[in-house]
Parts: structure tokens; C-alpha cells; sequence
């Protein structure tokens, strides 16, 4: 998986790095003679390295985080500028093939660097504004037998990414957030802890607020708790009080009415992911009354098709960050079966959240959030 990524990461820089400089001799002929794509290249591996590096650099500094804010714009700049300008070449070529006109290019380089202005406002928003806009979104959940548990809140928070871009104060500030709206249960549901350095503190904070939620804190696995130091994770949150689901539920009852809180693990394995999901699933469901409410935390939202083959009223996931890129609230690349909000099926509902945080800090069109449930 992790070299999947790399390899994606690598096509993207040398891609864009050509675009980018081919763009440069277009616009810019007198800059763009000598050696220009080895140049932009050479540019580009040392704004990822820089990233890379700085990541690994102990402690939060102002400093570094506005380096890494600044490469993070100068690089998505180049991305977007260079596959607007490929888009409108494009058009321009098949309008000269049809109409056999030819184009002013000092009018249509004009035009290119003009729209420079209006694409760089929207880098600098997504990357500046949107990112740490966490918005709360509000959904009521029809449940047939509800009973004595009808009105009861449910919060999820999902995909902080805690580290460089998702400070332990920004975590803070989220649980207190959170607390304040005063939901009955939380349910986390992965990738929170992901950076070694301050993973501990995270889990010690988050478990600070278990006593906020009447019924308690909820966690299921993420795959990035994977990439980190596992072993001390599970130490920190056994320290908690925090609810740690491994294909397991936890019944809680009210009267004689139950709600069962499920949780399932993150399959590593891809090429056998739907079958170790139907494998965790049926562990989970293990001793699970068929009468109570149950309510699914998983990360992947894959797990959304779990939860309606077997009649889950309400699965809680994330992963996918609803794409990140998102218009008119649908992503611009969904990638993912489910990537962003509310699906239901057969009265069952399945959420995908767009996370509270960024792994990536960029978005347009599709918020961080934090999210209540109700049901009704």
C-alpha cells in the first residue's frame, strides 16, 4: 500500500513538474530556455523533501509550519495552474482544428497569466481558510425501535491526522467543542493518532473527556494508527477510559431497551479486504441482540455495505476525507464507492465523514467536520 502511494506521489511530481515548465516557456520564453524541466523538477524534489524532512522536526513551531504552509502552496499551485493551462491548450487546439483559425498568442498567454490572479485566490483559500474551517453538520436518524434510546446524540470525530497540520491545541479546542454540544456518546472513528512524537499526549487529552459523553468514548482503528508505533497506542489508550472495539460490541442498556456500539478493525491486507471485512463483521456481530439499536464504527467506508447486509441502523465511517476536492457538496474525484455524507438503503443508514482534520492540508468544496446524530 505504502509504495502504491509512493508511486502515485512520484508520478504526480514529474508529471506536473513537465506541465509546469513547459507552462514557463509558453508564458515566460526568456526564463524558460536553459535546462527549464530539470530545474522545475530539481524544484519540486526539494519542496517535497523539505516537507518530508520537516515532519520528523520535534516539538510545534510557528516557523516550520509556515514553511510548510508555503511549500504546500507554492506545490498546489503548480498543479492547478499547470492542468488549467493543459485543459485550455487543449480546447484551443481542437477549436483550431475545426474552425482552421489561428490564436493571437500574445492574447492567449494575456488571458493564461491573467487567470493566475483567481486560481491562486482559490489555492490560498483551500489552503489557508477551508482546511481549518471544521464545520458540524446535523442529521437525524429514523430508528423503528428506538424505544427509551430515541433523542439520544451520538458525536463522530474522524481522520485528525494529529501532528503537523492538526495541533494537540486544534485537538483541544475539537473536544471541547464536542463536549459542549452534549451528545450522549462519542464515536472516534480512526486515524487520529498519527504522529509518535505526540500520540501519547492525544490519547491522554481525548481520554480527559471521557466523563463529558453520559455513555462514554468510542475508538475504532484506523490505517494510520498502523503506520505508527501500535504497541504504545494500545498502552496510552489502555491508560483511558476510552472504548478501544476490535470486532467486538459493547452492549449498553436502558430499561429493557438495548443499543449495541460495534466496532470493526482496519483490513490491512487489500487483496483480501472484503473478505477479512465480512470476517470482522461477523465477530463483531457476535452476541449482538437483534432487537437492539446497533450502531457500526469503522474507518473504511467499504464497511457501509457490511453495515446494510446486516441490518445496522446507523455505520459510522471516514477514510476518505469526502475526496477533499469537492463542488457543488459532491467530491470532484470520488475514487470510493462511498466517499462523502449520507447513504441509506432498506431504512439502514451509512455516513462517510470528511474528517475533522487534513493528511494532505488542502481542501476546496468539502470542509473538515465534526458531526451529531440523533435519533428519531
Amino acid at each position: 500500500m505504502f509504495m502504491i502511494f509512493l508511486t502515485c506521489v512520484f508520478a504526480v511530481l514529474i508529471i506536473f513538474s513537465v506541465l509546469s515548465a513547459r507552462l514557463i516557456r509558453q508564458l515566460y520564453p526568456r526564463i524558460g530556455r536553459n535546462n527549464i524541466y530539470f530545474r522545475v523538477l530539481l524544484f519540486n524534489i526539494f519542496l517535497l523533501a523539505a516537507l518530508f524532512c520537516s515532519k520528523f522536526i520535534p516539538g510545534e513551531s510557528t516557523v516550520i509550519s509556515v514553511f510548510q504552509q508555503f511549500f504546500i502552496i507554492v506545490f498546489v499551485t503548480e498543479i492547478f495552474f499547470s492542468a488549467f493551462a493543459l485543459i485550455v491548450n487543449c480546447i484551443i487546439k481542437i477549436y483550431d482544428i475545426i474552425t482552421d483559425a489561428s490564436v493571437d498568442l500574445s492574447r492567449r498567454n494575456f488571458l493564461m497569466k491573467s487567470a493566475l490572479v483567481p486560481i491562486e485566490g482559490m489555492v490560498l483559500y483551500g489552503s489557508l481558510i477551508e482546511k481549518n474551517d471544521v464545520v458540524l453538520n446535523k442529521y437525524d436518524i429514523k430508528v423503528h425501535n428506538a424505544g427509551a434510546w430515541k433523542d439520544i446524540k451520538i458525536a463522530q470525530l474522524t481522520d485528525v491526522h494529529i501532528g503537523s497540520y492538526f495541533s494537540i491545541d486544534k485537538l483541544r479546542v475539537t473536544m471541547d467543542r464536542l463536549a459542549a454540544l452534549n451528545p450522549d456518546i462519542l464515536a472516534v472513528t480512526g486515524d487520529i493518532f498519527d504522529d509518535d512524537k505526540i500520540n501519547a499526549e492525544a490519547i491522554a487529552l481525548i481520554g480527559q473527556y471521557c466523563g463529558k459523553f453520559r455513555y462514554g468514548i468510542y475508538y475504532c482503528w484506523g490505517n494510520h494508527e498502523y503506520m505508527r508505533n501500535m504497541t504504545a497506542i494500545k498502552k496510552n489508550l489502555a491508560k483511558t477510559d476510552i472504548h478501544v472495539l476490535t470486532n467486538e460490541s459493547i452492549i449498553i442498556n436502558r430499561g429493557d431497551d438495548k443499543l449495541s456500539v460495534i466496532g470493526v478493525d482496519y483490513p490491512q491486507d487489500r487483496e483480501r479486504f472484503a473478505m477479512l471485512g465480512e470476517t470482522y463483521m461477523k465477530n463483531a456481530l457476535n452476541g449482538v441482540p437483534s432487537d437492539s439499536v446497533k450502531i457500526l464504527l469503522a474507518h473504511h467506508s467499504d464497511f457501509i455495505d457490511n453495515a446494510f447486509a446486516n441490518h445496522i441502523d446507523l455505520a459510522l465511517t471516514g477514510h476518505t476525507h469526502g475526496g477533499q476536492l469537492g463542488i457543488f457538496g459532491h467530491p470532484l474525484f470520488p475514487g470510493f464507492k462511498y466517499v462523502r455524507g449520507m447513504f441509506i438503503q432498506d431504512s439502514c443508514y451509512g455516513y462517510v465523514s470528511t474528517g475533522a482534520g487534513s493528511w494532505f492540508p488542502f481542501r476546496i468544496g468539502c470542509p473538515p467536520e465534526i458531526t451529531i446524530f440523533t435519533l428519531v
